[in-house]
């Protein structure tokens, strides 16, 4: 597979600074993979970035590198108000996406000034450095904006608390339907999406469930009409949404994302009333390994970070004898919490915060 964009591109160098490319081997990444209009797409000639969509090039930018500290600077840009956001926004996911030492981007020049308030409507913040007299864009910051990852621009379900005959918890919101994010893996070359399942997953997941590595864990091989039954209740739960992982659109894994508060683990991590946990399967052997756990998991907890901004820990309660699973959540910026015992496993309750997620900037794969 053409891993376009790690390492060996010339991307980052070792200490994850960005550094220059040739200028006879362009780096092309996709951002806006899912809002339903064209991606649009980075392409990198020394420290040149040329921004497009479709066959169109629509803004140039040009970067300055000082040790781990870069500048940006628009050197020109599409007048289309409703394109010019997403243009910017592709080349500052390009620059975050991959250097994992960049903490911050300096915005050079006037040009920046013009467009601020177009960028702050669409989520996208910006700092003024009233001493330099520039403005700066915080890596953590932009990595929280909706709408660039996820199907829209989210706002916040109202709140309404609920009784639900065992605990008080916020009514939970419709569950959506279709694609709810996507992202272009650089060291993979490919998009990462996620799709709320629907019966038409049922035969890849009915495959997964008897496969024995997953049995082992999940304990819930059986005939299709079994995971018929299993997914339709999933479909009935309001505080669960099944989800299908997959790569360049192809189903490689199953997810099931839950709100906390309500579920049996909530009441062993005093889990706070809108704080989600997930449960996984990687069904497809192929996927399996630390190119693809760095990039399904970081997303995933990526996608629960933006669904609700509310959501300040994400928790996961794999099995105590799971111990590759419990080294790779640790590796991945999960804490241990406790180890208890549950309905169906003697289980270790793992967490991350937001704040551990996005100052570390855990999108990037673990070393």
């Amino acid at each position: 597979m053409d891993h376009q964009g790690d390492i060996g591109h010339g991307i980052v160098n070792p200490s994850g600074c960005l550094s220059s490319v040739s200028a006879s081997d362009p780096v092309v990444y996709r951002a806006f993979c899912l809002d339903g209009l064209d991606a649009v797409e980075v392409r990198r000639r020394d420290f040149v970035l040329s921004v497009s969509t479709g066959q169109d090039r629509n803004a140039t930018f040009r970067l300055t590198l000082s040790g781990s500290n870069a500048q940006i600077e628009i050197v020109d840009i599409s007048r289309d108000v409703d394109n010019r956001w997403r243009l910017v926004s592709a080349v500052l996911e390009y620059l975050f996406a991959t250097s994992s030492a960049l903490l911050s981007l300096a915005l050079k020049g006037e040009g920046w000034f013009g467009i601020r308030d177009e960028l702050s409507r669409n989520g996208i913040w910006l700092h003024e450095d009233e001493a330099a007299g520039q403005l700066i864009l915080f890596a953590n910051m932009f990595w929280q904006t909706t709408g660039v990852w996820t199907s829209s621009a989210s706002t916040a379900f109202p709140r309404h608390d609920i009784f639900d005959g065992r605990i008080a918890h916020p009514w939970r919101p419709p569950k959506p339907r279709g694609t709810v994010y996507a992202r272009y893996i650089p060291w993979l070359g490919g998009v990462f999406s996620l799709d709320v399942a629907t019966l038409d997953a049922l035969p890849v997941v009915h495959r997964w469930m008897n496969e024995p590595r997953v049995n082992e864990f999940w304990h819930e091989a059986g005939d299709e009409d079994r995971h018929r039954r299993y997914l339709a209740g999933m479909f009935a739960d309001p505080h669960i949404m099944p989800l299908i992982g997959r790569f360049d659109c192809k189903a490689f894994a199953y997810f099931e994302v839950y709100w906390a508060k309500e579920d049996s683990v909530g009441t062993f991590c005093d889990a706070g009333d809108y704080d989600r946990g997930c449960h996984v399967i990687v069904g497809d052997d192929a996927c399996r390994g630390r190119d693809w756990f760095t990039a399904w998991l970081p997303s995933l907890l990526h996608y629960m970070f933006l669904d609700d901004p509310r959501t300040q820990s994400i928790v996961q309660e794999p099995s105590s004898s799971h111990h590759r699973q419990l080294r790779n959540l640790q590796k991945s910026g999960f804490s241990h919490v406790k180890s208890v015992n549950l309905p169906t496993k003697h289980a270790a309750i793992m967490a991350i915060t937001r704040q551990r997620f996005f100052s570390d900037r855990l999108w990037h794969a673990a070393d």
